[in-house]
């Protein structure tokens, strides 16, 4: 059982930290500077908090679960008393600094109120120490069937890629479903697609997946979408985009 101070109060250190406590971890104390936002959290896990890093009770881990800009700032608060790991997919290791380091990064959106099983969560791991790392190890396992040790520029690489197939593709859900309330139709009706190209790219390769009218190179749709998407330059621009993406790997 590891002794945790969870540093953050947002949907990755709530998350985070409730699957560590279910799994045997003690929650020591949240720290946030909004002590409201502390409170809350602390409240859900039985625990104290602080809103203040120089008085921090016993742990034998500080998990770093802010905002990217902040990590290294926090980090230099803390004085390297204790081992610190951040949980960005961005940022190297090295922004830590000095003292025993590391990186926990759980790879998956996460949203306050949804709750997320931990077991199938890849958790990307790093330390500058054989020691700490196989701590790492240990700590992920416990709450993960998915441990990857990667190095800082494999992270940001992966980083970028869980964008891709996370955030631009939420984005495209953002502009059907714009496309579809403009001309009143209901964005369920689409729901049935997104779920069985979801279920393929489990079992299939993207290339293998990849279907319509780009695929299959025909021009009229193509040219048809194009004129729908004639008042709207953003639309259009991005579907010009990747029409030619698709076209380009077909």
């Amino acid at each position: 059982m590891a002794r945790i101070f969870m540093i953050g109060a947002g949907n990755v250190a709530t998350h985070l930290s409730q699957a560590l406590q279910k799994n045997g971890h003690e929650i020591t104390q949240v720290y946030s500077k909004t002590q409201s936002n502390a409170i809350s959290l602390s409240e859900k896990l039985g625990c104290s908090y602080t809103n203040e890093l120089h008085n921090i009770d016993p742990c034998d881990i500080a998990i770093i679960a802010v905002k990217d800009d902040v990590i290294n700032e926090v980090a230099s608060l803390l004085n390297y008393r204790i081992p610190i790991v951040h949980t960005s997919g961005t940022k190297d290791l090295a922004i830590l600094g000095k003292g025993v380091i590391g990186v926990f990064y759980p790879l998956q959106t996460f949203s306050k109120n949804k709750i997320v099983d931990f077991q199938n969560i890849p958790i990307c791991i790093e330390a500058n120490n054989s020691k700490f790392l196989q701590f790492l190890n240990n700590l992920a396992n416990s709450i993960s069937n998915n441990v990857h040790q990667l190095s800082s520029e494999q992270r940001s690489y992966l980083h970028l890629s869980a964008v891709m197939v996370n955030n631009f593709s939420n984005l495209m859900y953002q502009m059907a479903t714009e496309i579809c309330e403009k001309n009143k139709i209901s964005f369920d009706l689409l729901k049935p697609l997104i779920q069985e190209t979801s279920n393929k790219v489990q079992q299939m390769t993207a290339i293998e997946t990849q279907t319509g009218p780009a695929r299959r190179k025909d021009v009229q749709t193509i040219e048809r979408h194009l004129t729908l998407l004639d008042s709207d330059k953003e639309k259009r621009k991005i579907y010009e985009i990747l029409t030619e993406s698709i076209l380009n790997r077909s």
